[in-house]
């Protein structure tokens, strides 16, 4: 089986859910807490819970915010920008808001659309993860 490097999505009997978890949870050991927010949004149903648990820790090891353009889960980017306004982080909020006024993001997008945005931002995660931990 083989990825090319993640331009093409991984297999499902490669990278499965419990995978997906593992690796966050690993991420969360390191401190590496926003990796871990965005390995949740891999997965085949978010864990929504675990992600935003991860964002609201104080203490962070990887640099959180150059991770945002990212993300492909509109929820974790309202997430994002709340927690930067409640916390008075403006640049950090600033920088939320601009991926989320991404055009390949947009909700009125046919599903197609969403589905290659997701699928090249989850590749170029995989591959900086890869970059940093292989």
């Amino acid at each position: 089986m083989s990825t090319d490097y993640f331009t093409q999505p991984p297999p499902r009997s490669l990278a499965d859910d419990v995978m997906y978890k593992k690796m966050a949870h690993c991420c969360s050991k390191l401190q590496c807490h926003t990796q871990a927010a965005l390995l949740c949004q891999l997965m085949e149903e978010p864990d929504y819970g675990a992600s935003f648990k991860s964002l609201n820790e104080r203490q962070c090891q990887d640099s959180c915010d150059s991770l945002y353009e990212h993300v492909f889960d509109v929820t974790l980017l309202e997430f994002l920008v709340h927690l930067h306004t409640r916390r008075g982080e403006l640049e950090s909020r600033q920088k939320a808001l601009h991926c989320m006024g991404l055009l390949e993001l947009n909700a009125s997008n046919n599903e197609e659309i969403q589905r290659e945005a997701a699928n090249v931002r989850r590749g170029n995660f995989l591959r900086v993860m890869a970059r940093q931990y292989l």
